[in-house]
């Protein structure tokens, strides 16, 4: 089912408006001031009024006189300009789309206004620092920056601040799915508004709640709240508000517990119109889906699909990847259950794609969370570790002074401080162990996360393995069953390479031992009685080489071993050997790859533009190693490469 997400539940990170009056002077006015200028604080001034000039008309510019802000700023010891520029640098980056870049300054700009005691510019750069995490998917992050700003607006009270700080705090619990959360927040919010008479912030408020209490199910509260936005909204003419307010009473009665296919309709063809008045694009894409839905849930699947097939190009246009994904999977239902088998199957296939790539995203967030959660309890262990050693050492000081004042006294004294060295000590360790315990699950969840992606990525290799040779089964032309059957065995080798390293207990080095055994073993299989007398010989005894090195070598293998077995043995009845060396030689490895067949005519390997794909795979899978490497054609045929990793 599909949500109307609170439509100003959207965050305005950035209170930027500095106010500037009409008889400022134009930009090429500010810059003749520049002219011959000594360096001061008044420069500095004139630098940020030309950075908030060029704000929204050319960021380059803006970003150039922020640097050059900070750059004087810090030249006179002026503190005050130094952190407003970063601030401003962090919007520019914000409104380039830089947001990592963003988020550093904003950061940065906070530490110092609070250094400074400057709290207005301090609670300014702290609301910018979570709300740009929520954009970012740290809600955790978030959340830390938004009560941190509420501690602030105790000392230092601001409503319109506040209220802005609830909206956030609730908009991150909102996407926690943290419903009971949000409400509290979203009450706290309309209580300031309230007491503000801000009947826009009201009307927000009643909107947010009657969504919120939806996704709880709460009939009561969900129906009043959505209504009295609604009645707001309807006085205000605010069409988007009355829009999202029907689109969310029409979601209500599409929740199981509450399901009325005519209600939900009613409301729901209601939103859609005025969406499609004001032409907005989220409101239509919504009701859309969700017209589709109740109509899949009561069986009307020729309606469902031409209501889905209208909300897919609008999800698109708006980057909605989960609706996306949602929605295709609603057609390809669809078009199963109209006995439509092809166009369900394709959508199906395309689900999947949207949903592994969805999942790699989840990943990757995890996997970067886990990193970060790891780094940060190592360093409280390791302050945990210093403070136990520095309480030690103050304890053997104070230990030291006692004995000097008495044998009978030192002794007592020297007893109570050995009692609480082992209090503290026991204390440390225990604190240790257990910050031991959270780092080892945490490196357990991380690898078990990195095994999971090591076997998608094998497994969906396979797939296309098995997509090829499907292909190559169906071609009658023997050339491109040939390619086809190529391309597969190429694709092979990089699925072992995955497998090998989820199956190992080292998720960063695989053993080129087993591998190389597997891989030629297999290939020779491939080729049945053709290879069947060949006798393999590998030594790589102790060589291991991550990812990066591993793929374009196993790809350099599967060429040359192929085209041996395809080619070199051919006029041989038997006594056939492939050999591969791989060691290590000094600072760099070689690996030697030979056969004892008839060879690669001179013609062939001499040629500057080979025709053998294998050949030119080779070479330019040696070059992206940045290795040297040679043909040799006397006996047989040997490739020896020499690289470094």
């Amino acid at each position: 089912m599909k949500w109307m997400l609170p439509r100003n539940l959207l965050i305005f990170l950035f209170v930027y408006s500095v106010s500037l009056n009409a008889q400022q002077s134009p930009i090429d006015s500010l810059k003749q001031l520049l002219i011959g200028h000594q360096d001061n604080i008044e420069k500095a001034q004139i630098y940020r009024e030309l950075t908030i000039k060029y704000d929204r008309v050319n960021q380059d510019s803006a970003l150039y006189f922020a640097d050059k802000q900070i750059k004087l700023s810090k030249k006179i010891n002026y503190a005050e300009g130094e952190y407003k520029a970063y601030y401003s640098k962090g919007v520019s980056y914000f409104r380039k789309n830089v947001k990592d870049s963003a988020l550093y300054y904003f950061q940065k700009s906070y530490d110092d206004a609070l250094a400074a005691q400057d709290t207005i510019q301090a609670n300014q750069s702290l609301g910018s620092v979570g709300a740009l995490n929520i954009l970012l998917g740290n809600y955790e992050m978030a959340l830390e920056s938004f009560l941190a700003r509420l501690e602030m607006l105790k000392r230092y009270p601001n409503p319109a601040a506040e209220q802005t700080v609830y909206n956030n705090m609730a908009s991150v619990y909102d996407r926690l799915e943290q419903y009971d959360q949000a409400i509290v927040y979203h009450h706290k919010s309309l209580k300031l508004k309230l007491q503000a008479e801000d009947i826009n912030g009201i009307m927000t408020s009643y909107q947010n709640l009657g969504a919120a209490f939806t996704k709880l199910d709460n009939e009561d509260s969900a129906l009043n709240y959505s209504r009295k936005a609604f009645k707001i909204a309807e006085q205000l003419d605010n069409k988007n508000v009355m829009a999202a307010t029907l689109s969310n009473i029409g979601t209500f009665y599409t929740r199981e517990a509450h399901f009325s296919y005519d209600s939900a309709s009613i409301y729901l063809n209601k939103s859609l119109a005025i969406a499609r008045e004001v032409d907005d694009k989220d409101g239509m894409a919504r009701s859309y889906s969700n017209l589709s839905t109740i109509n899949l849930t009561v069986k009307n699947y020729q309606k469902s699909l031409d209501l889905a097939l209208k909300a897919l190009p609008l999800f698109e246009s708006l980057g909605y990847k989960n609706d996306i994904s949602e929605t295709v999977n609603d057609i390809a239902l669809s078009f199963e259950k109209l006995g439509r088998y092809p166009e369900a199957y394709a959508y199906l296939r395309r689900h999947k794609n949207l949903d592994d790539s969805l999942y790699t995203e989840e990943t990757t967030r995890a996997i970067s969370e886990m990193q970060t959660k790891y780094e940060t309890e190592k360093k409280d262990q390791d302050l945990a570790l210093q403070s136990a050693q520095l309480t030690e050492k103050q304890l053997e000081l104070e230990q030291q002074h006692l004995l000097r004042n008495g044998a009978i006294a030192g002794a007592v004294l020297l007893g109570i401080v050995a009692f609480l060295i082992y209090r503290i000590k026991t204390k440390s360790n225990k604190e240790i162990t257990s910050k031991n315990e959270l780092l080892s699950k945490s490196l357990s969840e991380r690898e078990a996360l990195l095994k999971e992606i090591h076997h998608r990525v094998k497994n969906n290799l396979q797939i296309i393995a098995s997509l090829l040779y499907l292909q190559s089964d169906e071609s009658e032309n023997q050339d491109v069953r040939r390619l086809l059957e190529e391309g597969q065995g190429r694709v092979r080798s990089m699925a072992l390479i995955h497998q090998k390293l989820y199956e190992n207990d080292d998720l960063k080095h695989i053993p080129f031992d087993d591998y190389l055994k597997e891989l030629i073993g297999e290939i020779k299989l491939s080729f049945g009685d053709m290879a069947k007398n060949i006798e393999l010989q590998v030594e790589a005894k102790d060589v291991f080489f991550d990812v990066d090195t591993a793929v374009p070598l196993g790809l350099i293998i599967n060429e040359l071993s192929t085209n041996a077995f395809k080619y070199a043995y051919a006029k041989r009845v038997g006594g056939g050997v492939f050999k591969v060396v791989l060691k290590k030689e000094g600072g760099e490895y070689r690996m030697t790859v030979s056969d004892n067949g008839h060879g690669i005519p001179d013609e062939v390997l001499n040629a500057t533009q080979s025709s053998s794909l294998g050949l030119k795979l080779t070479r330019m899978l040696s070059d992206q190693l940045e290795g040297e490497y040679n043909f040799d054609n006397s006996n047989g045929t040997t490739f020896d490469l020499k690289f470094a990793v």
